[in-house]
């Protein structure tokens, strides 16, 4: 990427559907600019924007992190295996003390039960497993925004966008039907579709695909995300932090982990660690200081783990290469 691109990516993050228009009066090129390079990002798989069902608005999924040790050699083939699971939303090899994190979606206590007790320790060369439930989101993807931009150009795009950025959760459930959920399915192919293309991929009128978008959009059930791996961007750093902190002081430590910019998502979680997150940032000197300043001055820490990611192997529910490169 050069500069241009990745300002545009930042135009991305801020507004996922933002125009080619808008896009290039915040990065000041010309419309035709904008819209060519933003073709090629995602024609080249650099950057996907998706539209994304929120689990928790929905009540159609929960969250539970992984964290898997393995025999010496088998971490990769592993990881493989787990990345082909329809629940896994991503996979990751890290340093430390386990050799693999990942996130996996669940539908029920069955499910779940099926997922923690057998399909996981059956993995082979899989030695021991921790599990995480997710409990609240301080912080997620779809807020996620590195220093790309100016906070002037960042307010007046996120200003557009109609799904909650910042992830508040709605009051109560959301209702969808099958004709929302073929629209989300769509956009979560390909989260840039115009409404004309929606329409003829559900079937229906643009005035119904796009008065349906919109409304599950504004209720919180469908949020849009740009997802692109950190160091096309410029933070190679990337690692998944286990916290465990004392109870009274979680709901603080989750939300200053929140406006820190350099976390990818962060939540509260049960189990052995009591707040799980994903962070990138651009040095491993950036890292010593964040675990240092940010991590070491958390209300109630009581332990703290940093596991490096070596490989990304899924994110956002896409694989890449399936094994890294050695």
């Amino acid at each position: 990427m050069d500069d241009l691109d990745r300002r545009i990516t930042g135009a991305l993050l801020a507004s996922p559907r933002a125009t080619n228009a808008q896009i290039a009066e915040a990065v000041f090129t010309s419309e035709a600019t904008a819209s060519r390079r933003v073709a090629r990002l995602i024609r080249d798989g650099v950057v996907r924007v998706i539209g994304v069902l929120d689990r928790e608005a929905t009540g159609r999924e929960r969250s539970l992190f992984v964290r898997l040790r393995c025999r010496p050699g088998d971490a990769i083939r592993s990881a493989q295996r787990l990345a082909t699971w329809p629940e896994c939303g991503s996979v990751k090899l890290v340093t430390g003390s386990v050799d693999c994190v990942a996130e996996i979606s669940y539908t029920s206590n069955d499910h779940l039960l099926a997922i923690t007790l057998e399909q996981l320790p059956g993995l082979d060369g899989v030695l021991a497993v921790w599990s995480n439930q997710v409990m609240r989101r301080f912080a997620t993807p779809h807020s996620w925004l590195p220093h790309l931009l100016p906070d002037d150009v960042v307010e007046q795009l996120r200003a557009q966008r109609l799904d909650p950025w910042d992830d508040p959760l709605p009051d109560e459930r959301v209702r969808i039907d099958p004709l929302d959920q073929r629209i989300a399915a769509a956009m979560a192919v390909d989260g840039r579709l115009g409404w004309q293309q929606l329409a003829d991929t559900c079937e229906v009128s643009p005035v119904t695909v796009r008065r349906r978008a919109e409304a599950m959009m504004s209720a919180g059930a469908l949020r849009m995300r740009t997802v692109v791996e950190p160091e096309r961007i410029g933070l190679p750093v990337n690692a998944f932090v286990s916290l465990s902190v004392n109870p009274t002081q979680l709901g603080r430590a989750g939300e200053m982990l929140a406006e820190h910019p350099s976390m990818l998502m962060i939540a509260a979680t049960t189990g052995d660690r009591n707040l799980c997150g994903e962070v990138a940032l651009s040095s491993d000197r950036e890292l010593y200081e964040f675990i240092s300043a940010t991590i070491g001055g958390l209300p109630g820490l009581q332990h703290a783990d940093v596991a490096v990611a070596l490989h990304s192997m899924k994110r956002a529910g896409r694989a890449r290469d399936l094994a890294p490169a050695v």
